[in-house]
């Protein structure tokens, strides 16, 4: 959601992605935060606000154009999981991940989906239908922590549930922001998809060893963090698998930026004491059954478009953190998601955390 030109955004944050490097160096030595900055970052929660627009990219509205998340995890020394969340996922976490919940989480945010044409009325029937998702969610983690003889993993286990349509109030809020900007406003929201209740069911695991040094430069690491999930309800039904490649200091101290769902979801909780930072490049391949963003509503006839079943990210960007504070951002490409889609997506995510 910009007021200048389209010429004129390409200008813009997209900058801050040229010249990624990831150097893939063997060597023996690793860096992480620091027994005592772990064990006070542990007895500590985490506030986050994710921010993803089109505008930090190319800044063009359609398909995919807003999305805003607000989340807290709690700490992982002392969780406090609610007793009926932790009856409900401990189950879960002894079979699957042997291991205990180590912390959980609970967001609220807003996505909106737009066509690229916010003129046209009504919206062109070959353009992403408009919606709003107004959602919470409820996330619980259990970590393996890695050691010198075996790798680790976190697996994190989601339920996602809100209301699509009028209800989600996309557009009062991508109207309102438009009008602040003074942007002309999106034209073909009586088009956009019906009042519904959704839900999503999703797990995710992430591999973990120890990071490996760069040689001949102290205190610089390299890792790589594979991951696989799958997610399941009337909202989207879809299996995943990717990775993310970094390179910094004090790499043990997270798993990663955290995103707005559908992504490659970081979990944000981090650890550390004093300055880190880390540069990062990842990929992640879905293979979608159902999105109920393209496929239109699940009992209602609706607006809906032909949609590829095989969609790929592809993620770059750094994460910065002193001491309590961390910001990430991160530039998404993003594949064709239906048949008649005219040109590439891209948006870009930033977030701020603190710890508390």
């Amino acid at each position: 959601m910009d007021r200048r030109p389209a010429n004129a955004r390409h200008h813009r944050l997209k900058a801050l992605m040229t010249g990624v490097a990831l150097g893939l160096l063997p060597g023996a030595a690793f860096a992480q935060a620091a027994p005592d900055a772990r064990e006070r970052a542990d007895s500590e929660g985490v506030f986050s606000l994710v921010v993803e627009n089109d505008s930090l990219s190319s800044g063009a509205d359609r398909n995919y154009t807003s999305g805003v998340e607000l989340s807290y995890t709690s700490p992982a020394t002392n969780p406090n999981i609610p007793g009926w969340l932790d009856n409900a996922a401990t189950p879960f976490t002894h079979a699957l991940s042997n291991a205990e919940p180590t912390f959980w989480g609970v967001a609220i945010g807003q996505a909106i989906f737009t066509p690229q044409d916010t003129q046209a009325v009504p919206a062109p029937p070959d353009q992403h239908p408009y919606a709003g998702w107004l959602f919470a969610q409820l996330m619980v983690a259990a970590e393996l922590a890695p050691t010198d003889t075996r790798g680790g993993h976190l697996d994190t286990y989601e339920l996602e549930f809100g209301m699509v349509g009028p209800s989600a109030l996309g557009e009062a809020a991508q109207n309102s922001i438009h009008k602040v900007l003074g942007a002309p406003g999106a034209r073909g929201w009586d088009s956009q998809l019906h009042n519904e209740f959704a839900f999503a069911a999703s797990f995710d695991r992430r591999w973990r060893w120890l990071p490996f040094g760069v040689p001949g430069v102290d205190g610089l690491s390299f890792d790589l963090t594979p991951q696989a999930g799958f997610t399941l309800g009337t909202l989207r039904d879809e299996v995943r698998a990717g990775f993310i490649a970094r390179i910094g200091n004090h790499l043990m101290s997270d798993y990663g930026p955290p995103r707005v769902r559908p992504s490659l979801a970081g979990v944000e909780h981090f650890y550390g004491d004093g300055f880190s930072w880390s540069i990062f490049a990842g990929a992640e391949g879905r293979a979608v059954a159902r999105d109920l963003f393209l496929d239109g509503n699940t009992f209602q006839d609706s607006a809906r478009v032909e949609r590829i079943p095989y969609v790929a990210d592809f993620q770059a960007g750094f994460s910065m953190s002193l001491h309590e504070w961390r910001m990430t951002y991160t530039f998404v490409w993003r594949t064709d998601e239906f048949t008649t889609q005219n040109g590439r997506q891209d948006f870009g995510s930033l977030s701020f955390s603190r710890r508390f």
